[in-house]
């Protein structure tokens, strides 16, 4: 036991790094468990489009979805879906599907729905960069 006191005084920078790197690693795993939205494929992101009680959402920025977008989306603006939340009540069975260029703004958003109690919640893993490398057609203006 005192070699591992002694290793530990001595290397006192290693032993702190990995106690940091251990308590990250629990730190996402918890979070990761706690997650209550889907992360979907391409592919099953494209089976659930289109039909009835689905709600397909863009939360990237206007020009982004002016550019293109996944056809049937609704445009919401990650920085405005706090706010209309509630022009969403009727939904709130329904089938909720986020997605944005990568998947990062989504996240943010599927939290922002099951913390206002959404239950059906998923995001595009990999975003509209996702569905486009899987060659699913997007709407171009």
């Amino acid at each position: 036991m005192q070699e591992y006191i002694d290793f530990l005084m001595r290397h006192w920078a290693l032993s702190l790094a990995a106690v940091v790197l251990i308590v990250l690693l629990l730190g996402n795993e918890m979070t990761r468990g706690m997650k209550k939205f889907r992360d979907m494929t391409a592919a099953e992101f494209a089976r659930l489009i289109g039909r009835e009680n689905v709600l397909l959402i863009d939360v990237r920025e206007t020009d982004e979805f002016r550019g293109e977008h996944i056809k049937g989306a609704r445009h919401i603006a990650l920085g405005t879906v706090a706010s209309k939340l509630s022009e969403f009540e009727k939904h709130k069975a329904d089938q909720i599907l986020l997605y944005c260029r990568s998947g990062n703004r989504s996240a943010s958003a599927a939290n922002m729905f099951v913390k206002a109690g959404f239950t059906q919640v998923a995001h595009l893993a990999g975003g509209i960069t996702a569905w486009k490398a899987e060659k699913f057609p997007v709407v171009r203006k």
